[in-house]
């Protein structure tokens, strides 16, 4: 059963990577009868990484509590985070940072998951959704750093002066030390059930809710 299961088919997808897009129930089924919540396909894609790109949160909840790495990579090194922020998908960028998914992470082509949400803001395509998770990952992230590893801005930027005027000011706004400490204490935490292990630390309730990204 457990090699059934995990049965390719030709695009190397096993069932939970058709399930994981859609159905919490099936997915929670096909992990009970042994499937790999880490398997790849034939681009490196885990079923993480659609169940945050089509924003089914319940589905990226039960794959993390079965073991599915929040930081697994594709062929093109984005990991499931980036694969959430580039639609915008709140409540699955949500669920993803409660695993310690991290924020700072730099694909083949130099985009970061704000750099990848960021594009669809310029598409015109923003919603209060998407601005909201703008904010999140923000507060994750520590600071706002839009800018590749050679010191250019997202193209696509070129195409909204407005928001990208708006970009450029939140870039040049300084991180607060408050707000790098809670990357660093977020980001040792490591991978696990955020709420959890921030209930164990010995810190006032304010601060834990600030770990959280509660603020």
């Amino acid at each position: 059963i457990s090699y059934q299961v995990n049965a390719l088919d030709g695009y190397n997808r096993t069932a939970l990577h058709y399930a994981a897009e859609k159905d919490e129930s099936c997915v929670e089924l096909l992990l009970e009868y042994g499937a790999l919540p880490n398997a790849l396909d034939g681009n490196k894609d885990t079923p993480l990484h659609w169940a945050a790109f089509k924003d089914n949160p319940e589905c990226v909840r039960a794959l993390l509590e079965s073991g599915a790495s929040p930081n697994a990579r594709d062929y093109n090194n984005d990991t499931p985070l980036s694969w959430a922020a580039m639609k915008g998908n709140l409540e699955s960028v949500k669920v993803l940072l409660d695993y310690g998914a991290q924020v700072h992470v730099t694909n083949l082509k130099g985009q970061t998951p704000i750099s990848r949400l960021v594009a669809l803001l310029a598409r015109g395509l923003g919603t209060e959704q998407e601005e909201e998770c703008l904010e999140l990952l923000c507060r994750a992230a520590g600071r706002f750093e839009i800018r590749r590893a050679d010191g250019t801005l997202p193209k696509e930027l070129s195409k909204d002066p407005q928001l990208l005027a708006r970009l450029t000011n939140m870039v040049s706004q300084a991180p607060t030390l408050r707000s790098l400490s809670r990357c660093a204490i977020r980001q040792s935490l490591g991978v696990q059930f955020l709420p959890t292990a921030v209930k164990e630390l010995p810190l006032p309730e304010t601060i834990k809710e600030y770990l959280l990204l509660r603020d």
